[in-house]
């Protein structure tokens, strides 16, 4: 495992830099999932190269426009879009450092850093494959947004809780109509699309769960299947 800092954020790699496929994973730096306990259980790790990817501001540079907090004082700031442009960077500079040879770049991540994955694929197509685990796709006119933008990615992954809709937050509580709403919009599209529901509310099992979306990734091959 090796931390690299490239224009003030940090990057830890973990596996080969030589490996096949490349993943993304996005991490609240406060509060990190534990990304290492994550990779150890991926199958064939010689082939994979995690960047776990710190997250300075969750709500601020994740979120793909700003909108008013649902809970607590801290705003939705909209920065999404400087994040992409950083990992954009970062990916450029590090293709040529490391002399990476591989195209074949997933990006992942939980709540919202599970709307970004899905937003970002919007945006360009640097990522070959996404999982949204959890996704908060309840954010504001996010299911508008996506019926109306088509993605450019080949594969994405989507879980949810089944008990994530119990929430009491108004907002988050849409997330099970929401988040029905995004696989009929993606079914319509040309892509592989995954999808399964968990046990659970919005915090369980987050490790596990990532775990399954990442190997999902890993396997996909073809046809939309629902695990």
């Amino acid at each position: 495992m090796k931390t690299i800092e490239y224009q003030n954020r940090k990057y830890t790699l973990l596996g080969d830099t030589q490996a096949s496929t490349f993943l993304m994973y996005l991490v609240d730096e406060s509060n990190p999932e534990d990304y290492k306990q994550i990779f150890q259980k991926i199958s064939h790790q010689n082939q994979v190269c995690m960047i776990a990817v710190a997250i300075h501001d969750w709500q601020g540079e994740l979120s793909p426009w700003s909108a008013p907090a649902i809970f607590g004082k801290h705003d939705f700031a909209g920065n999404a879009s400087v994040l992409l442009s950083e990992l954009e960077s970062f990916w450029d500079w590090f293709q040529c450092e490391r002399q990476i040879e591989s195209d074949h770049l997933y990006l992942c991540g939980y709540s919202l850093a599970g709307l970004f994955a899905l937003w970002a694929s919007c945006q360009t197509n640097l990522f070959e494959k996404v999982a949204a685990v959890s996704p908060s796709v309840w954010y504001m006119s996010f299911v508008d947004y996506l019926e109306q933008h088509p993605i450019y990615t080949n594969a994405v992954y989507l879980s949810l809780g089944d008990r994530e809709s119990n929430a009491k937050n108004k907002a988050m509580a849409t997330v099970g109509t929401c988040f029905e709403s995004v696989i009929k919009i993606l079914q319509k599209q040309n892509i592989h699309l995954m999808y399964e529901y968990n046990p659970g509310n919005h915090f369980q099992d987050v490790e596990l769960r990532m775990t399954k979306g990442i190997q999902s990734l890993l396997l996909a091959s073809g046809k939309e299947e629902e695990p």
